[in-house]
């Protein structure tokens, strides 16, 4: 019996663990090492970190959260979880784990636009976020395809990075009045025709093809993409979810299973950079520790 499991060996599991081990906690971290961030090339805004790539910094906190002889590692994927009467059970594709507490740190999943050349620029010249990946898109051409509730604040915040930009609608909804206002003062393009393919050499954007026929030569973009952490091994404890799906957490991160918290991404249902990610989940550890230790007081 562990004192706590935690599903996920990213930043905020690695984290957490790191903190539940100083703690003197019992830990143990499953992870299958199929990150989100797999096609991110480098990391940023992690101070002293700044420029790593996800393997490196990965590599970095697994040899930090080693040295915690309370904490153990495994490379496997879960596969069921649930509820018994003062504890958690931990089924995965080898073994079954038995736990005090759950940490939920297994990140998101994330589907892409289902655009030809999509795949191969992404993450080499298609983003998602412009905090992360604004600064290497400097300068650039830009394409942003967004829902048409994002256009008025993508198109205020990307500008800050490149004033060559396009705006495109990728839900085919109709921007409202004020929006196109907007783009007509700060003369910024907008695009409704549906993208038909991102042209690219070797995952370095070239252009970008309409279903009207048309095409506009571009070198850089970002796109939005679908998220969740609607994984099937946690239907078992039927968590409470909010109308986004976010997991209904209190202010302790603590879902509306008692015993059972969740960090990072998959908490917020949005991409984050690590060093959040990594934030959040020293912060949570906390919480469960001092839980732990007044279950024993």
């Amino acid at each position: 019996m562990f004192d706590v499991i935690i599903i996920g060996g990213g930043p905020a599991g690695l984290a957490s663990a790191l903190t539940l081990g100083r703690a003197l906690k019992t830990t143990l971290v499953i992870d299958n090492n199929n990150p989100r961030n797999k096609v991110t090339h480098e990391s940023h805004a992690y101070l002293t970190q700044d420029g790593v790539t996800p393997e490196t910094l990965r590599s970095n906190a697994e040899r930090d959260v080693n040295k915690y002889e309370h904490v153990q590692r495994i490379s496997d994927t879960v596969t069921h979880v649930e509820q018994a009467t003062d504890y958690f059970i931990i089924q995965t594709k080898s073994t079954t784990y038995y736990t005090r507490k759950l940490i939920l740190a297994m990140g998101l999943k994330e589907t892409l636009p289902d655009i030809p050349g999509t795949r191969a620029c992404y993450g080499t010249s298609l983003f998602y976020c412009p905090w992360c990946d604004g600064y290497e898109l400097r300068d650039r051409s830009l394409i942003v395809s967004v829902p048409a509730t994002h256009i008025r604040h993508m198109s205020k915040l990307v500008p800050n990075w490149s004033q060559d930009i396009v705006m495109h609608v990728a839900d085919g909804a109709s921007p409202d009045d004020e929006d196109k206002t907007y783009l007509d003062r700060k003369g910024i393009q907008l695009i409704t025709s549906t993208i038909t393919e991102f042209q690219h050499t070797e995952g370095h954007l070239t252009a970008v093809s309409f279903a009207d026929g048309t095409s506009i030569n571009r070198d850089g973009g970002l796109i939005s993409i679908e998220v969740n952490s609607d994984f099937d091994f946690l239907h078992p404890l039927q968590l409470h979810r909010e109308d986004n799906g976010r997991i209904t957490t209190n202010d302790f991160s603590e879902t509306s299973v008692s015993g059972v918290f969740v960090v990072g991404e998959s908490k917020n249902i949005m991409p984050s950079q690590l060093i959040d990610a990594a934030s959040d989940g020293n912060t949570v550890a906390k919480f469960v520790a001092l839980q732990l230790i007044e279950d024993n007081d």
